[in-house]
Formats: structure tokens, C-alpha cells, sequence
């Protein structure tokens, strides 16, 4: 049974958690089947440019977000939930019309609501060391690699430390939650302190494991007039 999470004509919690991700494998998130312009590998790494004039890899919060809404869902399944899919669009046209919405629409959004979750992009902490992998082509037929054919990929090394930030609005999650939407979210945080989160490229090979470390995490609440900072702690 879903519940009607459209409630931004008003702010009860506010939620920040920050601290860092460090990838414990190797990490690539690339630009896509093209490089850009002038680059000296097949496959380019996703850069940011500041205003500077220097650019860095990154993680984009889209990604992030994509993660762990995937992982949400998984979760529910396990749980016995019927779960939709992000593209179901006539589902979240029937949950807008009942104002009932599943918890994954409720905490991540649809297509008819906004997301109670903010995930930002996610910066290197200094100058992040990157590699450049060759890799040799696959002949799907014979089952071995296939004459002549290689390329270059770069990829960022393990041990980087990201600044991590997501916001949560209206959701009760710590010191603890009070609906299920909150309880998700507590699992997915603890499942990034685990380390038990893979993003961007070859993670059927073991890239992107993220850690999460140092989190912490302040709660505001709106109290005499404004925001006030009702509890803090660490995210475990």
C-alpha cells in the first residue's frame, strides 16, 4: 500500500549526510563510445572543468542516484514489494491519480512526482591518479581474443576520496526512521559504509566499489520560526 509523499508545499525534516567515498577498485565512468576530440585513449574518462581552466574526473550524482535507486528496488523485491520499473509511466500516472505512491517513487521520484532525495556530484579530494588499461577484443564465436584488435581505456586508481553530499527532504531517516521509506534509506547508506556499492563501468569485474567513510549526518526541523538542527551523528 503506497502513501501520498506530495508534501513539498511544506519542509518538516531536513536531512543533510556528508562524508567521503573512497573507491576501493578501480573506477570508470566514461563519456561514451566516442573520446573526445584530441584524446589519446579509445575511452575517456567523464571530466568536469572548473572555473579555473583545470578539470577532474567525477561522479555524477545521476549515477549515484541511479545506484542506489536500483538497489532500492532490489531490496523491496526481497521484501516481497511489487516494484515498477522508473518507466512504467501509466503505474505512476495511477499512484499521481490515487495520490497513493510506492516507497521507491516516494523517496527518488516519477514522472509525476519530485524526488525527496538530492545526490550531488561527487569531487575528488586532490588530483586524482589516473591510469590507461589496453584491453584486447573478445571473438564471440570462438570464444578467445581477437587478432589485431585493441584499445585503450582510462580508469581512475583505487583509493580516491570523494566528497560526498545528499540532501533528504521530509523524510525521517536518522536518529531513526519512522516509515519505510526512511528504513530504505538507512539500508542503502549502511550498504555504502560496507562497501557493498559498485558505480559506472566493468562491474561484473569488480569496479567502482564505493566505501563510505566518515559520514555524518544533521537533521533539521522546523521549530519557532525556523530551521533548527535537532539531532547529529554518525552514519553507521
Amino acid at each position: 500500500m503506497g502513501a501520498n509523499y506530495a508534501d513539498f508545499d511544506r519542509l518538516e525534516v531536513f536531512t543533510r549526510v556528508t562524508g567521503f567515498l573512497v573507491n576501493d577498485t578501480p573506477l570508470r565512468i566514461g563519456v561514451g563510445r566516442e573520446a573526445p576530440l584530441g584524446s589519446t585513449v579509445d575511452t575517456a574518462l567523464l571530466r568536469i572543468r572548473f572555473a579555473d581552466g583545470s578539470s577532474s574526473p567525477y561522479i555524477p550524482g545521476s549515477s549515484l542516484k541511479g545506484v542506489l535507486r536500483s538497489l532500492a528496488e532490489s531490496l523491496l523485491r526481497a521484501q516481497g514489494w511489487s516494484v515498477h520499473s522508473p518507466w512504467e509511466f501509466e503505474a505512476m500516472e495511477e499512484e499521481a491519480e490515487s495520490g497513493n505512491y510506492c516507497p521507491i517513487c516516494g523517496i527518488f521520484g516519477s514522472s509525476r512526482l519530485a524526488s525527496h532525495v538530492r545526490v550531488y556530484d561527487a569531487y575528488p579530494e586532490g588530483e586524482p591518479v589516473v591510469f590507461v588499461k589496453t584491453g584486447v577484443g573478445i571473438n564471440r564465436d570462438f570464444l578467445g581474443s581477437q587478432p589485431n584488435v585493441l584499445y585503450t581505456e582510462e580508469q581512475v586508481a583505487p583509493g580516491v576520496r570523494w566528497r560526498f553530499r545528499t540532501d533528504i527532504v521530509n523524510i525521517r531517516v536518522f536518529p531513526e526512521p519512522t516509515d519505510e521509506r526512511g528504513r530504505l534509506l538507512r539500508q542503502l547508506f549502511r550498504m555504502l559504509v560496507d562497501g557493498l556499492v559498485q558505480v559506472g563501468a566493468r562491474r561484473t569485474i569488480g569496479y567502482g566499489v564505493l566505501r563510505l567513510v566518515e559520514g555524518r549526518y544533521e537533521t533539521f526541523e522546523y521549530r519557532n520560526g525556523a530551521l533548527t538542527k535537532v539531532s547529529e551523528g554518525g552514519v553507521a
